[in-house]
């Protein structure tokens, strides 16, 4: 004998009704409370709306549980077919939404296990930048070259995600004038090492920023160059640009110098 025919023989079928009924529907609304409080707790960081497009299907979900419970055990109704319908329109649903649906699994493991936060380099599908903007159905990464990506959470369920740091790195450019004559092939490869030996020995490189020499344009004191130095930390930029200046001034082939003076953050 089950707990509810059990209360049917003690109190009878009218009584029992009502109070599995109540029973049922305390125990659903106390239910949605205590999950939407945790998920306001711990995904706060996915923003209002998503977290209430989460909390409504787990409402949707909690009820349509209690509406099968109540009709099933309490009311005494068939509800096999119904179950059949809904289980057939279910299937149909998710195959249609499954991209969405993997995006949102993998925007809910974003935050719950801290996978990937605004600020950190990362690799994901074809694209390499500094995430901007997590949301529960994309990221937003910003390139080397400050183009923004949108890119759906579903790709960190795959084998194309690697994060790199959490550092944030700034890019500096300053533009100098390479004396004419000599061989820009290895000016830029020269310029490129230096540089890169001097922020490494002074631990200011955001290694996965490798510093960048462009050649722009011709001029009446040779070849101007833009020079673009990518470092870990800008407050000691100004330090990082002047040594690196010092080490190329050596070389002999620089002319000129301008200094950009807006950092651009990498993100």
């Amino acid at each position: 004998m089950g707990f509810i025919d059990y209360l049917n023989a003690i109190i009878g079928e009218g009584p029992t009704i009502i109070f599995v009924t109540s029973m049922v529907i305390c125990l659903a609304v106390l239910l949605i409370h205590v999950v939407t409080t945790i998920l306001h707790k711990h995904l706060g960081d996915i923003g209002m709306h998503e977290i209430s497009l989460i909390v409504n299907i787990f409402r949707v979900v909690v009820w349509v549980v209690v509406v099968f419970f109540l009709g099933e055990n309490v009311f005494h109704m068939e509800m096999g077919g119904l179950i059949s319908a809904l289980g057939v329109t279910s299937i149909i649903v998710s195959l249609g939404l499954q991209d969405l649906i993997k995006s949102i699994v993998a925007g809910i493991l974003i935050v719950v296990g801290n996978i990937v936060s605004v600020g950190d380099q990362v690799i994901l599908g074809d694209h390499r930048g500094e995430v901007m903007d997590i949301n529960w159905h994309q990221i937003t990464l910003r390139d080397r070259d400050g183009v923004a990506h949108i890119v759906s959470n579903s790709e960190l369920l795959g084998d194309t995600f690697l994060r790199l740091s959490g550092k944030m790195a700034t890019r500096h450019v300053f533009e100098v004038d390479i004396s004419p004559g000599v061989n820009l092939p290895l000016v830029k490869t020269d310029i490129e090492n230096i540089a890169g030996i001097v922020l490494t020995k002074k631990g200011w490189i955001a290694k996965e920023y490798p510093p960048q020499v462009l050649f722009l344009s011709s001029t009446a004191l040779g070849t101007q160059a833009s020079i673009r130095l990518f470092i870990n930390d800008i407050e000691y930029a100004t330090r990082a640009m002047d040594a690196v200046l010092c080490a190329i001034s050596e070389r002999g082939y620089m002319a000129n110098v301008t200094r950009e003076t807006d950092p651009r953050w990498m993100r």
